[in-house]
């Protein structure tokens, strides 16, 4: 997933989430399933971002990383908080489906640094929606874009997707978290192949100790930084969203194609607010092979009325937390985040110190085969073995290299 490219995300108008409302609307009467909600959905329907502080257990390094990106996030508290209380109607699902499937709740802050919780949000690498999921990733997930839709920013699809990819991440990285948030940011295959170039220098394979890009080693320590600042808010005198459970989105399923002007006429919500919501219908018309759309609840007593106005339109809501969905808890035979926690605990300023210059000690070449070469001669000019090229490269005949052929080289600089 790659940063978003932040353009007027400020602009976006908040729904609720503050603790005065100058206007009382009414409380949606809709009938909802018979699902009973468990202890933990009522506590997190109290106050979701206050039920998310408390449930925060992961410990906070002190390094200079986690410290520079906590700065940056405190030098603009009040852009952190606009974008906290536009996470209001998406926080429910999120922090429920994260419990229900046995995931660490601090994921629900993924978002935060994505995309700033804006649906409409897309980045220079056509990552789109909340959790900025990459066309390659949809595609392996099986959300399939048209014309007229785009699942990514589709609030439960595109959810469910990065909670299963986070949940297939984790697991191919033993359980370590902070490597699971690398890979989300920067591909399994870029983590998978700093952890082999460390083993072959004989470094360690944690993330700290990993020369990533520049974004994927600035991204994990800012979501450090928000747990940290989010788990001490009161320190930092930052206000946590105060949110109201009638602007959580409920599910509208249709049975018949509608415009969103049509939508937003119905229910009196504004058009620009609709379409935040709705961002995954890409020509403002709900059209597809489930017609649904999102609403904030409160506004779906109003739709209703007017949608049964017309026999044609049988509409049917659904509170998003009495949601049924198909994916069961994740089995897991040791708990992630413990284990993240004492594998990290000792990491500090100096193990980091150590590891930047370890990183900067070595390079890593492309050395094109010319006539005359052979592995001999290129090892001699680049003072490695013969052994390593052979290693580094997989060779299995060292006979056949031939002009044109590629040879990947680890110089060790300190030799030179």
């Amino acid at each position: 997933m790659k940063k978003i490219v932040a353009t007027a995300l400020l602009l976006l108008p908040l729904v609720g989430c503050q603790s005065v409302q100058t206007k009382q609307k009414p409380v949606i009467t809709h009938k909802k399933d018979t699902i009973e909600l468990s202890t933990t959905s009522s506590l997190i329907i109290q106050n979701p971002w206050y039920y998310v502080q408390n449930q925060l257990n992961i410990n906070i390094p002190e390094n200079k990383r986690i410290q520079q990106e906590k700065q940056k996030i405190l030098k603009n508290r009040k852009s952190f908080e606009s974008n906290l209380l536009r996470s209001e109607p998406y926080i429910y699902y999120i922090v429920k489906q994260l419990k229900e499937r046995n995931m660490p709740v601090e994921l629900a802050l993924i978002p935060l640094i994505e995309s700033s919780y804006n649906q409409r949000a897309t980045s220079y690498a056509k990552a789109a929606g909340l959790w900025q999921i990459v066309p390659i990733t949809a595609k392996e997930y099986g959300l399939e874009q048209n014309s007229y839709y785009d699942p990514r920013r589709d609030f439960i699809q595109s959810t469910d997707t990065a909670i299963n990819l986070l949940q297939y991440l984790n697991q191919r990285f033993d359980g370590d978290w902070l490597l699971t948030l690398a890979a989300y940011n920067a591909g399994e295959n870029r983590v998978k192949k700093a952890i082999k170039w460390n083993q072959s220098k004989g470094l360690p394979t944690n993330f700290w100790a990993l020369n990533l890009s520049k974004q994927t080693m600035q991204y994990v320590p800012k979501f450090i930084a928000l747990i940290d600042i989010i788990k001490h808010s009161d320190t930092y005198e930052l206000s946590l969203p105060t949110c109201e459970y009638e602007n959580s989105l409920v599910r509208v399923d249709l049975n018949k194609q509608v415009s969103l002007e049509k939508i937003a006429q119905y229910s009196g919500i504004s058009m620009d607010e609709l379409l935040e919501y709705n961002a995954a219908y890409l020509k403002k018309v709900i059209k597809g092979n489930s017609y649904h759309l999102f609403i904030p609840s409160v506004y779906a007593n109003a739709l209703m009325i007017e949608l049964k106005k017309s026999n044609a339109i049988q509409p049917k809501i659904t509170d998003l937390m009495h949601l049924n969905t198909e994916t069961g808890p994740i089995a897991s035979s040791f708990d992630a985040t413990a284990f993240t926690n004492n594998k990290y605990v000792k990491i500090n300023d100096i193990d980091i110190h150590f590891y930047e210059k370890e990183h900067q000690r070595y390079s890593q070449i492309i050395y094109l085969v010319k006539h005359g070469d052979n592995l001999y001669k290129i090892a001699k000019n680049y003072n490695v073995k013969v052994s390593e090229l052979i290693k580094w490269n997989k060779i299995t005949k060292i006979n056949q290299l031939k002009p044109g052929d590629k040879l990947t080289i680890n110089i060790d600089n300190s030799k030179l």
